[in-house]
């Protein structure tokens, strides 16, 4: 058990925001995107970061059993990119499951080919960040090519209720007609079309980058209003798909 070790930014003990019910959520350490808005630069490397085996997870988690378990709970493993680490976060899932935990997978998609299926096969949730639905633009707010993003999606919606795809709203850049009705026509064209959850953009995270003496290069975005989500909403929602707020 002790083999196996997780390079791991932080632990949040409860959280209520990263999949069903209470979690305790693993953020890893490590990241292959460079996302121009990212909440956690802190997170990119894996200096500094600590040394996780499966049995410091094991005693992390056991005192919060009884919280963990209520309304079908678990276990998220967030980042950072998580799928970096596939063998560890394959192994930490087992592991929550035989506690009797739910497992939740907050992930860009950027797993390995030949360790998708293995790690998809010990997932309950995946939360699907999609940061853009054209290649061009993703790639100039990420650094990187979508296609791994859209493939690790299809494996993931083979399961009925496995898959839900995030997208934070960024008013002018991924919110337009056209991006929206291209996420739109991903999803639905999916075996089991999933749950988009919309997250509305802010600025909290922009103190991390100036500690790490990093220029945040979207200084001028401002968030979007109540009535740019709702549109947005709508308009995902016309199409036949579930939205919900993140």
């Amino acid at each position: 058990m002790k083999s196996i070790v997780g390079r791991v930014h932080s632990i949040e003990t409860l959280g209520t925001r990263d999949g069903p019910g209470l979690r305790c959520v693993f953020f890893l350490a490590g990241c292959n995107f460079r996302c121009r808005f990212c909440q956690n630069p802190d997170t990119w490397s894996a200096r500094g970061s600590q040394r996780v085996t499966l049995e410091d997870a094991r005693q992390r988690l056991e005192p919060l059993l009884p919280y963990l378990r209520q309304r079908g709970g678990g276990v998220t493993v967030s980042g950072g990119e998580p799928t970096l680490q596939p063998d560890f976060v394959r192994a930490l899932f087992k592991l929550s499951r035989k506690l009797g935990l739910t497992t939740a997978l907050d992930t860009n998609g950027s797993c390995a080919p030949g360790k998708r299926k293995g790690l998809l096969a010990v997932t309950d949730t995946v939360l699907l960040d999609v940061k853009a639905s054209a290649e061009a633009s993703h790639r100039r707010l990420t650094g990187r090519s979508l296609a791994p993003t859209l493939e690790f999606g299809r494996l993931a919606a083979q399961m009925p209720d496995r898959l839900v795809i995030r997208r934070v709203l960024l008013p002018g850049i991924n919110d337009s007609v056209a991006e929206l009705d291209r996420l739109a026509d991903y999803a639905l064209g999916l075996a089991y079309p999933p749950a988009i959850e919309l997250i509305a953009y802010h600025q909290l995270g922009v103190h991390k980058w100036n500690e790490l003496g990093i220029r945040y290069p979207l200084t001028e975005l401002k968030p979007p209003t109540a009535a740019d989500w709702k549109q947005a909403a709508k308009r995902l929602e016309r199409r036949g798909l579930t939205v919900t707020r993140g």
